[in-house]
């Protein structure tokens, strides 16, 4: 059973079709339901619920044709429920809007505003979330049914013209990268197909060409949002309501519900290549009488993949080169004669081509020297598959169905020994999540390469956006996947070793960084991701949402959200 590694090694094609049809599959069910009532050319209604609630029975009949209400137990609630990537962050809502058009999401807001059910109220995108913010037991905004994408030249803003992709809230990367696939123009975007571009695009915004063209909050150029009041605006970043883009930028969805992204658009990679190097154990199960040299062996050969990879850190040039350090959870990897029993080390490597550099180098050449004097396993690299293939190849890697998380800070530089102590911290959490009864699936640990300064990419101070970044360095992330409730805790307590580990070490390479907020781990004070922004982002929150219409997740402590018992982080 190799959950993580297989899933690397299948063919673009394959994931291609598995994914797209899911796609079409899930907005095909999410748009036909049994027992529907759509009245006279009204939305479609699931359920009873609107009967005995003034609001929902006005929203009724306010709402465009082509979006949804649906009550409790209804398929489309249900659908909603179970569709969080972490299934713990899943509740059931009493009712589920599903909005057609960015004025559906204005009357859904109002609506919730006096309705019962709106006193615990959520949106969510694509339902990714790793801090509980993006559904409620009352009433849920999804917005998945607004998932346009169009390319626009000499599109406008603030005097400037220039050409953006603009996506609609409840899109996922996936259906933008095939938008725009084939004009010659992309966006930066996730790299894991399904991740949703709400909290991606409010919440950092790393991709697989951050190193080229910076996060996707830097690349914002202007938004559509529907405020608590119901009030659409418009945003950019020297308008009126420059205050709430620059919230926006690295903020989380915490101040409003984003309808529309504008992103500048960038050059489109011509092609892509990947690779999975399996650091290789030479089978030393059937070597015992030579079992202390064999475990010297591969000790060198993993210090070797250490050292190659603190190298390529070091030593790349080029921004649209991509390498992640990779330990992984590999039950058929176990061996009493190992030191780690069921782990694996991969050296995962990508190549974007440049469209503007004709001189550079293959991907042979790009990751010789990484890939120098480690023995690998790995099959002929696929070539010459498009971008939004790219975004398709790790979805096997993590798959649905399973208690989840995202955590980790960032480091300047890594080590050789810091490697080493990540990959026994990881072992070391497997060991107790086994223990436990659980099985890790398809857990990993990766050190992700971000290209120094993104290549120019940066903000120029750590005020100039909502989240403080104009020093980054290299991605951490630990991806706990397991099924066990009692698995939190040891889960918790080694996300805690972990992000302690990584600041440990950043304190002897460099200075302290900004965590990344997407990856914001369950204890942290938020202070730690958006430091001394805090004050300002809580300003911000208090004209934008004076009333802590959104609550759950990472809340800034407005005078309503502490009086509420919500907010959990403080100036």
């Amino acid at each position: 059973m190799r959950l993580a590694s297989s899933a690397f090694l299948l063919g673009p094609l394959v994931f291609t079709s598995l994914a797209s049809s899911h796609f079409v599959a899930r907005d095909q069910e999410a748009r036909t339901g049994q027992q529907d009532d759509r009245g006279d050319g009204g939305p479609l209604i699931q359920g009873d619920c609107i009967k005995s609630d003034p609001a929902l029975l006005r929203l009724s009949k306010e709402l465009s044709s082509q979006s949804a209400v649906s009550c409790l137990g209804s398929p489309l609630q249900q659908q909603n429920a179970n569709r969080y990537w972490g299934i713990q962050f899943g509740k059931n809502a009493s009712v589920v809007v599903y909005p057609a058009v960015t004025k559906d999401v204005s009357l859904a807001v109002k609506a919730a505003n006096t309705s019962p059910n709106g006193k615990d109220f959520a949106f969510v995108c694509g339902a990714h979330s790793m801090v509980n913010a993006s559904s409620s037991y009352g009433f849920v905004i999804d917005l998945g049914w607004m998932n346009k994408t169009k390319v626009i030249q000499d599109y406008d803003v603030d005097g400037r013209k220039q050409s953006v992709v603009e996506y609609e809230g409840g899109s996922n990367w996936l259906a933008v990268q095939k938008a725009t696939n084939g004009s010659g123009l992309t966006a930066v975007g996730a790299r894991v197909s399904g991740v949703g571009v709400g909290g991606f695009s409010t919440g950092g915004g790393i991709g697989f060409l951050a190193g080229a063209y910076g996060f996707a909050i830097d690349r914002l150029r202007a938004i559509e949002a529907v405020l608590m009041s119901g009030q659409i605006v418009y945003a950019t970043k020297t308008n009126g309501y420059s205050d709430l883009f620059w919230a926006l930028q690295g903020g989380g969805g915490q101040f409003a519900i984003v309808t529309k992204f504008y992103q500048e658009a960038a050059p489109e990679p011509t092609e892509c290549t990947i690779g999975v190097h399996i650091v290789t154990d030479d089978s030393v199960e059937r070597y015992m009488i030579q079992v202390f040299n064999l475990q010297h062996s591969m000790a060198l050969r993993r210090n070797r993949a250490r050292q190659n990879t603190v190298n390529f850190f070091e030593q790349n040039t080029d921004p649209f080169a991509v390498m992640y350090f990779t330990v992984i959870y590999e039950p058929s990897n176990q061996s009493i004669l190992t030191a780690n029993v069921s782990t694996r080390t991969l050296l995962t490597t990508l190549r974007f081509g440049d469209p503007n550099n004709p001189l550079q180098l293959n991907y042979s050449a790009t990751f010789a020297d990484l890939l120098q004097g480690v023995t690998t396993t790995v099959p002929t690299p696929i070539r010459n598959f498009s971008y939004p293939d790219a975004t398709l190849l790790v979805d096997g890697a993590f798959p649905d169905g399973l208690r989840r998380g995202f955590y980790g800070p960032q480091t300047t530089k890594i080590s050789v020994s810091y490697l080493e102590e990540i990959t026994s911290q990881f072992s070391g959490w497997v060991s107790s999540v086994l223990q436990n009864g659980d099985i890790p699936t398809s857990a990993a640990f990766v050190v992700q390469y971000m290209f120094p300064g993104l290549n120019g990419n940066l903000p120029p101070s750590n005020d100039y956006t909502g989240w403080p970044h104009a020093v980054v360095g290299h991605q951490t992330l630990f991806s706990p996947g397991y099924s066990k409730p009692s698995t939190d805790i040891l889960t918790l307590k080694a996300t805690t070793m972990f992000n302690d580990l990584t600041y440990k070490h950043q304190a002897t390479v460099g200075p302290v960084i900004a965590d990344y907020p997407n990856y914001i781990s369950p204890d942290s004070t938020g202070r730690q991701v958006w430091g001394d922004n805090v004050a300002r982002l809580i300003r911000v929150k208090q004209k934008y949402d004076p009333f802590c219409r959104i609550h759950n997740g990472k809340v800034f402590g407005t005078e309503a959200c502490i009086d509420g018992g919500y907010a959990n982080i403080f100036a």
